[in-house]
């Protein structure tokens, strides 16, 4: 295990000193006693609701078993939260709201109270976006959502078969999903995604677009379809015990991501990103791509315009540092505007769209090394370029996806790791 671990850390260096050389110094340190936000003009928050009834074995986010007894203080430590980063930041303008977990539509109120903090505090004129979950909605959530000014939603599913439900721990029944998601869709919102996820053990082509078709019927407009992460061979994956879950097969998840392009395609909903197909006409929901946010909750992560910044990941020691007007932030990566440019890059990729005059702007002295490396991918037929845009091919974004979850997420194994070990680490290098 200790083995693969380490080999899968030397490619990825490999890879990376490849494609963007030698001099990137990718670390996360401890802040400085000084350091603070920047003052912004614009930018969005994203909610960090920890609370799950059941912690399913797949997911590697920061989350604590739910007990009514924890939200009056996670509540005053967001509050908290949200009235220092505006007293650094200032008053900027909030161009969308994220609210994920955990769960947390278990906290409800705990969301509606930080919602009217980042009003009061913040120029809110973005949309709102939150994550739910099959067995916690009902009519009463619905109306509470649209209540405190919830338009973009999304439904975690994962599959509609049982025996898939039971492979990755999610304790409810297919009808169950069916209601929820039926609910949701008739409830007023302006989009309602779903999440399924593919190449499952034992899972059959058939299977999954029988999932993608019961999805749309009952009324999704967008679809986020991706496969299991696991960090079987991490220790993330170590920590949470996947024994019985492994990553797919890399014929069998071909073979479904080619055919969920392919449905997709029959079906109206256009790629928005490497796991996202939408109906054309719906406002995109997307969990990830902004140009910068500011982060509220144990585990939450800041993109700030000097780089990324992230809470610690023990919740006592967040609300403690919260709610006494300390340090929240466990550890920060400082941006150089190289850094920067690749990562506007990566998102774009991501995006499986890049507008191509933006390039030079992005990347400055790196824009050749770029464009050379997406010259090489469109002539292997992973891009093909129109109206100054260029776009993934299905083959294109198959292999990114591949590439996300062998070398990307290993930084996120490593970060994660030691943030999970300890509540304030010294430093942690990618």
């Amino acid at each position: 295990m200790a083995r693969a671990l380490h080999v899968r850390q030397m490619a990825t260096g490999l890879v990376r000193r490849l494609l963007v050389g030698r001099r990137q110094r990718w670390e996360f340190v401890s802040p400085d006693p000084d350091w603070g936000p920047p003052h912004l003009t614009s930018t969005s928050l994203y909610l960090h609701v920890p609370f799950c009834r059941h912690a399913c074995p797949y997911c590697p986010y920061t989350k604590v078993r739910y007990d009514p007894r924890l939200v009056g203080r996670y509540t005053s430590a967001a509050i908290a939260e949200v009235d220092g980063w505006a007293d650094a930041a200032g008053a900027c303008e909030l161009t969308s709201v994220y609210v994920g977990g955990g769960t947390p539509t278990l906290a409800i109120d705990a969301v509606a109270a930080v919602l009217d903090r980042a009003r009061r505090r913040f120029r809110l004129t973005g949309d709102i976006a939150i994550e739910t979950n099959p067995a916690d909605v009902d009519a009463e959530l619905v109306g509470r959502l649209r209540d405190i000014g919830v338009r973009l939603v999304s439904l975690g599913i994962q599959s509609f078969r049982p025996g898939d439900l039971e492979t990755i721990g999610r304790r409810y029944l297919p009808a169950a999903a069916e209601r929820a998601l039926s609910a949701l869709a008739s409830g007023g919102f302006a989009s309602v995604n779903v999440d399924l996820m593919f190449a499952l053990p034992g899972q059959s082509v058939a299977a999954l677009v029988a999932n993608l078709d019961r999805a749309a019927a009952l009324g999704a407009d967008q679809i986020t379809a991706y496969p299991l992460f696991t960090f079987p061979y991490t220790a993330v994956g170590q920590t949470l015990r996947l024994k019985a879950v492994r990553l797919p097969d890399l014929l069998a998840r071909r073979a479904q991501y080619r055919a969920i392009c392919d449905w997709s395609r029959a079906h109206g909903f256009d790629r928005v990103s490497v796991w996202g197909f939408k109906k054309a006409g719906a406002p995109r929901y997307s969990s990830v791509t902004r140009a910068g946010y500011i982060g509220i909750g144990p585990g939450a992560g800041s993109h700030l315009p000097d780089g990324f910044a992230i809470n610690t990941f023990d919740l006592d020691a967040w609300a403690s540092a919260a709610i006494d007007h300390g340090r929240t932030v466990a550890l920060r990566m400082p941006f150089s505007p190289a850094l920067a440019g690749w990562w506007w890059l990566y998102w774009r990729l991501y995006d499986t769209r890049i507008p191509m005059g933006q390039i030079d702007a992005a990347l400055g002295p790196d824009a050749r090394r770029v464009r050379r490396w997406l010259q090489l991918g469109e002539r292997a037929g992973l891009s093909r370029e129109r109206d100054g845009e260029l776009a993934l091919t299905d083959a294109g974004a198959f292999w990114l996806h591949l590439a996300q979850n062998y070398f990307a997420l290993d930084y996120v194994n490593t970060l994660w790791t030691a943030a999970r070990r300890q509540p304030w680490p010294a430093a942690v290098s990618l």
